[in-house]
């Protein structure tokens, strides 16, 4: 799975092919028919302009450019209907339409020319660049615009450098323009550090924020003795981003001693964070950090605790007594389960920990058995998982199938065990583990065993195994085809089109399965639409959105959900809701700065409802108590979701945002892996 886990799966509800993006060409395309139509007031909502957004909806969802739908609805009188207009072209792909997004940038109607050029920036259309530029160096009234064409240029990239920089030299570009640029600077490889470094100056905290993450996120030694003095910045996002930018990597000698004034500095700061970024950038400067790192075991604060416990292998020789203290001195979850980790890293003993091996919390066995993946030993790693392959809990036979899964190109023996394993497994992810560290490199005459994992995955309630199934068989297909009998490809292509776009696009490579290439047209009735578009969209736009309340054993935190620009998003997120969905899960992920992820029923990270959503990218930005949808690849959301510790701009456009916390921010701080989901209500 990827950064943001999720196995979500296409099933119950399945979309169009997977990413359709009409090739051809554009042609003559009118656009003064669209220029100034006819304005119905924002606070009036007919049935026609419901009805148009639902089609608009539709077409998104299904992943199909409607050109008449689109120029329909931008020449028509609703303001939000257009600006949905100018998204979903991006949202699809619509390459026949975007000379009319770029003829939008100067629509009278901001919100229109905002939504345009940030679907530009999706596109990722370098015939943009120049209309784009143009529109970052717009006046205050029409700042917004100014600010999505400098987003948009940060997703373009390369081709946009130029335009980029020319920005930034620019002494008239808006505070909120200069914003996105610096963030789109930030993406650049090189960075153009000589550009950002002034900016880390400027008294307007965002831009001074910008300048600061540009510099941290490429960590290039040239902005780093330019970024040092904001380590007394009185913003504590700013500290943070000092911190965890001064790892010994960058510092290298000639920053070295600063740097670890610094750091040594910010252990002690007010702010969690800041204490979490600089513990982990000062354990790897070594050994003679060693009391400063361990003294960060005593923070008040356990996410402070679990940072240490995650580096105290830079400073801790494998035979230290400090190992089993440290294990003996903290009992929480979390500490325990970073610092095992750790000592296998550093090639420590840890005898204490040798319970877990048998614990009846499967939690533990499982993090015993996945402890070991930085072994230095593959027979260390295997004597590790052979056990737990019977284990009585798939979570862990999971954990130990994927422990293997780096060994079974090299050892005979890891080989052996998975293959075996397959025929018996009943647990989807482990077979999915399997498969995937069988498919890399497939075997002659493993593909029988691939084909008959396929068919048995057919059942499934999730789509993991199936989808390794199509990959391995795709895999020994390339290498060993010449080697099938016609009998067996006959009986590959005997197998039954599936709904889920994604196990068609699995098969892509597996030629004899040509006929799983035909787009398949999405089963969701118009009436959906009309009745989400009704239910929270409509409010949303009227300064109504839907609103949840996350009961956690913490406390709970209220989140207004973004139903006008993730209306599918939204309205899944409410069913799960009301059906009881999320009780009881965990916060099976939390990265300290990052994110806290839930909604994974399994509590391993690899749980989802059975069916999976489009992505929904939008205009809202990833800053801290964002909610977003976690993915294992594009259109796979379900039910796990993320709410971000701290801005997160790299994951904007990438991750459907769909909700900001409301209420219950200081709650978000005191998550901790491991915390409990009472309950998710939907609020009146």
């Amino acid at each position: 799975m990827g950064l943001l886990l999720a196995a979500c799966i296409l099933g119950a509800m399945p979309a169009a092919t997977i990413a359709q993006r009409p090739a051809k060409a554009p042609g003559k395309v009118r656009t003064t028919a669209i220029a100034s139509p006819a304005r119905v007031p924002a606070s009036v909502v007919t049935d026609a302009e419901i009805a148009v957004s639902a089609r608009l909806l539709q077409m998104a969802d299904s992943r199909a450019l409607d050109t008449a739908l689109v120029d329909s609805a931008l020449a028509g009188p609703f303001a939000a209907v257009r600006a949905q207009a100018a998204l979903a072209v991006g949202q699809v792909g619509g390459r026949a339409r975007y000379r009319v997004l770029r003829s939008l940038l100067d629509d009278p109607d901001t919100s229109v020319a905002a939504h345009a050029a940030y679907a530009l920036g999706l596109a990722r259309d370098t015939a943009s660049v120049t209309a784009l530029a143009a529109a970052v160096g717009v006046a205050a009234p029409r700042r917004t615009v100014g600010a999505e064409a400098a987003w948009a240029l940060g997703e373009i990239g390369a081709a946009a450098r130029g335009a980029i920089e020319r920005g930034l030299d620019s002494p008239a570009v808006l505070p909120a323009v200069r914003v996105q640029l610096l963030r789109a600077a930030a993406r650049l490889r090189p960075v153009p550090a000589a550009r950002v470094v002034p900016f880390l100056g400027i008294p307007d905290r965002d831009v001074r924020w910008s300048a600061a993450y540009a510099v941290s996120r490429v960590r290039a030694r040239d902005g780093l003795r330019a970024l040092l003095p904001l380590a007394g910045d009185r913003d504590a996002g700013i500290r943070a981003l000092v911190a965890s930018a001064l790892t010994r990597a960058v510092t290298g000698d000639s920053l070295g001693d600063a740097a670890r004034t610094a750091l040594r500095t910010l252990m002690a700061d007010k702010d969690r964070l800041v204490r979490t970024s600089a513990v982990r950038s000062l354990a790897t400067h070594g050994t003679e950090q060693q009391g400063a790192v361990l003294g960060a075991f005593a923070d008040r604060d356990p996410n402070v605790r679990v940072a240490a416990a995650g580096v105290a292998w830079n400073v801790l020789d494998s035979l230290s007594a400090e190992w089993e203290r440290l294990w003996a001195d903290d009992t929480s979850y979390m500490v325990r389960r970073t610092l095992l980790e750790s000592a296998v890293r550093a090639n420590a003993p840890l005898p204490g920990a040798r319970s877990w091996e048998r614990a009846a919390d499967w939690r533990l066995r499982a993090a015993w058995v996945a402890a070991a993946g930085p072994a230095r030993s593959r027979d260390a790693r295997l004597a590790r998982a052979r056990p737990a392959l019977d284990d009585a809990d798939g979570r862990v036979r999971a954990a130990a199938a994927g422990l293997l899964g780096g060994d079974a190109d090299s050892s005979t023996v890891a080989r052996d065990l998975l293959r075996r394993r397959l025929a018996a497994e009943g647990d989807l992810v482990a077979r999915a583990g399997i498969l995937n560290a069988l498919g890399a490199r497939p075997l002659p005459g493993e593909a029988t065993l691939f084909l008959a994992a396929y068919r048995r995955a057919l059942p499934d309630s999730q789509n993991d195994a199936r989808l390794a199934a199509l990959r391995a068989l795709a895999a020994a297909f390339k290498a060993h085809a010449p080697t099938w009998s016609p009998a067996f490809e006959d009986s590959i292509k005997a197998l039954p089109v599936p709904a889920d776009p994604l196990e068609r696009a699995a098969a892509r490579e597996l030629l004899l399965l040509g006929s799983w290439q035909t787009p398949l047209l999405i089963v969701r009735v118009p009436a959906f639409y009309d009745s989400v578009v009704r239910a929270v969209a409509v409010p949303s736009r009227a300064g109504r959105p839907p609103r949840v309340r996350i009961v956690t054993e913490r406390g709970a935190i209220t989140v207004a959900l973004h139903g006008a620009e993730a209306p599918i998003t939204s309205q899944n997120f409410i069913e799960l809701a009301r059906r009881g969905y999320f009780g009881g899960t965990r916060f099976h992920r939390v990265v300290p700065g990052f994110v806290a992820q839930d909604g994974d029923p399994r509590g391993d990270g690899e749980g989802g409802p059975g069916y999976a959503i489009r992505d929904e990218l939008n205009r809202r930005r990833y800053e801290r108590g964002a909610v977003g949808m976690a993915l294992s690849g594009p259109d796979t959301g379900g039910s796990q979701y993320f709410l971000t510790l701290a801005p997160q701009p790299h994951l904007d456009g990438h991750y459907t945002v769909f909700g900001q916390i409301a209420d219950g921010d200081a709650v978000l701080d005191r998550i901790v892996q491991g915390d409990r989901i009472l309950r998710v209500e939907v609020l009146p």
